[in-house]
């Protein structure tokens, strides 16, 4: 049986937190949005990582400013989408254990408060009149108090519905199989569920993007970066801040260090975060491995995030750990997400990349690309993230790309 044409000012090609952002906002424009995924919303990363929505852990530049921007529209949004989302302002504490590393992290704050944002240091006794179950040999922990988290499942779902309500088209289970151009423009997608019609397309494939931009001969570095987070009991009052040590921004920022150093630990791409979510429970991370596609846990990742969550929160010993699981992050070699008009495809926006920094930065995201498709200026300057800044796949790339 022939299957039906959609027809679409803009299709959307993933429905992870990203692509749901973007219909959000293109249909708040009045576009007519065809929504599109090889799966379902939050198949992928988003519906497999925690739900910080955080300035303090982005690096100064133009990411903490996106950052600044989307804390700021994300009550916003979350007001329209008029569903639960569990989000809720909570407070950050980034955890100070090796004191030479306090001048990099006060410029870390100096950045932070640059925004409008709060980031102070507390010492250790600051630090445990705040949060009494952390360890009373830690050195102390800069406080943001403006950091929030929400459920990455819950707001993805919610930007989906609210898009629906406002007339998007969806088509799930629908893996593209090939495009129609004519010259320099996408006509149409051809999906394994019909096809895509529309007058412009945007790539918000995440982990997929590399594939998905070969189909088209666009050259998109992303490169499946696995994390494994674990899921405790309930545990009331063991903490109230999402927690991070500053060893997670080693493990995020920097590969090549992770990948020379001697220690076992930092080896695994292990940093320590957590977040205790509306029902209670633990979410804590985290590990960062290049594995492909493989979204399994391993023993030794699991251990090495319960060992140092339990020796930096000693009460967690005693709470029951119910699960652990892994998810992929979208990475790009140069640490900066993709989002822009394509100069090459005239009709192509990409918003892709955004690796560990997604469930914060959508929002913000989302409404960049409804900048661009409807002829405004986003409100920073993105120049630096344009897709068409990278020479041709690398092989590691290409590797993805094949697979």
């Amino acid at each position: 049986m022939t299957q039906p044409t959609v027809e679409a000012d803009i299709a959307i090609l993933g429905a992870g937190i990203v692509g749901a952002a973007c219909a959000y906002h293109l249909t708040r424009r009045g576009l007519k949005v065809a929504l599109v995924d090889r799966a379902m919303p939050t198949a992928g990363t988003s519906g497999a990582c925690d739900g910080y929505v955080s300035i303090s852990s982005k690096k100064p530049g133009l990411v903490m400013a996106m950052a600044a921007e989307s804390k700021r529209l994300y009550p916003e949004v979350v007001a329209d989408i008029g569903r639960d989302v569990d989000y809720r302002p909570c407070g950050g504490l980034l955890i100070v254990e090796d004191p030479a590393s306090l001048d990099e992290l006060e410029e870390r704050a100096a950045g932070v408060r640059s925004y409008g944002f709060d980031m102070d240091y507390l010492d250790r006794p600051g630090m445990l009149a705040l949060e009494p179950n952390l360890a009373p040999d830690l050195h102390g922990a800069f406080r943001c108090p403006g950091e929030a988290i929400v459920s990455p499942y819950l707001m993805t779902l919610g930007q989906v519905a609210r898009a629906v309500d406002r007339g998007a088209a969806t088509l799930w289970e629908a893996d593209p199989t090939g495009f129609e151009m004519a010259g320099d423009r996408i006509v149409a997608v051809d999906t394994t569920r019909g096809r895509v019609r529309a007058e412009q397309f945007v790539f918000a494939a995440g982990v997929w993007s590399a594939a998905l931009g070969a189909m088209v001969g666009l050259d998109l570095p992303v490169i499946p970066r696995r994390g494994e987070l674990v899921v405790t009991a309930r545990a009331p009052g063991i903490a109230t801040h999402y927690l991070m040590s500053a060893n997670y921004l080693l493990a995020k920022a920097d590969p090549d260090a992770v990948a020379r150093s001697t220690d076992p630990l930092v080896r695994l791409g292990h940093g320590f975060c957590m977040e205790v979510n509306a029902q209670g429970q633990c979410i804590i991370g985290s590990t960062r491995a290049f594995v492909g596609f493989d979204r399994s846990t391993t023993p030794d990742g699991v251990a090495a995030i319960v060992h140092e969550a339990v020796r930096r929160l000693p009460a967690l010993a005693g709470v029951a750990m119910l699960r652990a699981f892994g998810g992929l992050r979208p990475y790009v070699p140069d640490k900066l997400p993709i989002i822009g008009r394509s100069g090459r495809i005239a009709n192509l926006l990409v918003a892709t990349g955004h690796e560990g920094d997604g469930i914060c930065l959508s929002v913000v995201t989302g409404e960049m690309i409804a900048d661009l498709a409807t002829g405004r200026s986003p409100r920073l300057d993105i120049a630096a993230l344009t897709p068409d800044r990278f020479p041709p796949l690398d092989r590691q790339a290409q590797a993805v790309a094949a697979a």
